[in-house]
Formats: structure tokens, C-alpha cells, sequence
């Protein structure tokens, strides 16, 4: 029998082999079979970890957003409040980069799939809804309630999203580069009026 350690690296030798065909041949193009192949195990062995293709998927897809999800869940207290907003925001844009081309493959052949359209769009909703939170903690802490915190974040947020999605469908270079400036000129926005409301308290 094998061992706990061999069937965790035999499990991550097929979720890897699963990420690439996915991201190249898509879920209707790609096989158990050649699941089996690419992770170099006999088809036995994928069906005795996973009980079907779809299995591995949703395995494939958590494992490729684990690393995002993890950096939603962490402590935010070590870093200073004012250079927070942008800290967050770099986590999020590094994992972009990072992945993008995996996650933007999935969603796009995702989206055309009913079986797992479902998946795909419930999860990354999920993490989006988890990392506005984040954004909506950071700027309530920098702003007073009078300010509208929840309604800078969300502007934050969306001008964010669309960053990262315009990207794939506009890659050139500096018009990334300016959406990415427009999203900077938010930060400071929100942090020199909470420098401002800083000052005036400590005046009056």
C-alpha cells in the first residue's frame, strides 16, 4: 500500500499534469487517459484518486487558486495602515500575473461548459466578494463613516477587476500601464483623505 507521502505526491503529479492539459486542450479535449499519460501513472490510478473528470477539475481548479485564497486569510496588522490598501492590492495583481494565463484559460472554455460553469463562476465570485471585504476592512480603518468607505472600496475594487480582465482582452503595454496608474491615483486618493481627516482631528 503505498505510503501518505506517495499518495500526496502521486496526487499532485496528476493535478499538475490535469492544469496544463486543461489550460491547452480544454475539459472537452482532454481524457483520463491522457491525464494518466502526462502524469506518467496508469489510468487505474487517477480514477482511484479522483472518481471521474470532473473530480480532478474542481481538485485542479481549488489547487490553482489556493495560494490567493491563503493570502485573503492572512493578518494585515504588520503592515503599517497607509501602505496597506497597496500591499493588497500587489498580493492580488502578483497572483494575476502569476496565473493569469491558467485562470483566464479555464474561465474562458468554462464559461462555454454547463457542467462546470456553475463552479468556475461561484468561486470566483467567492474570492472576489472575500477580497473586496478585505479592501472594504482597510479602507474603513483609513476613512471615517461620513467618507463612504464601503463605496471607495468598491470603486477601488472594480477599477481593479477591470484592470486584470482588460488586460487579457488589451495587452499592450501601456495602456495596462495607465488602467494600472488610475488604480495608484485611487490609492492616494483614499489615503491622502484619510491623512486629511487625520490632521483635522488632531487640530481640532
Amino acid at each position: 500500500m503505498a505510503s501518505g507521502s506517495n499518495k500526496a505526491q502521486t496526487q499532485e503529479s496528476i493535478l499538475v499534469a490535469a492544469t496544463e492539459l486543461f489550460v491547452s486542450n480544454g475539459y472537452d479535449g482532454t481524457t483520463m487517459r491522457d491525464i494518466a499519460e502526462k502524469a506518467g501513472v496508469s489510468r487505474a490510478t487517477v480514477f482511484w484518486h479522483f472518481s471521474d473528470k470532473a473530480s480532478v477539475f474542481r481538485e485542479t481548479f481549488t489547487r490553482m487558486l489556493a495560494p490567493f485564497r491563503d493570502s485573503l486569510d492572512r493578518s494585515w496588522e504588520d503592515v503599517p495602515l497607509e501602505k496597506r490598501l497597496e500591499a493588497q492590492l500587489n498580493v492580488s495583481e502578483e497572483f494575476a500575473v502569476r496565473h493569469g494565463k491558467e485562470i483566464f484559460a479555464v474561465i474562458t472554455w468554462a464559461l462555454e461548459s454547463p457542467q462546470l460553469r456553475g463552479v468556475v463562476l461561484d468561486t470566483l465570485l467567492d474570492l472576489n466578494q472575500r477580497f473586496g471585504g478585505v479592501l472594504a476592512e482597510t479602507v474603513a480603518e483609513l476613512l471615517p463613516e461620513e467618507h463612504e468607505p464601503r463605496l471607495s472600496a468598491l470603486a477601488l475594487m472594480l477599477t481593479f477587476d477591470a484592470t486584470l480582465i482588460l488586460r487579457v482582452y488589451d495587452p499592450r503595454q501601456q495602456t495596462h500601464d495607465d488602467r494600472v496608474a488610475a488604480v495608484r491615483a485611487l490609492v492616494d486618493m483614499i489615503n491622502r483623505d484619510a491623512k486629511r481627516h487625520g490632521d483635522s482631528k488632531g487640530s481640532a
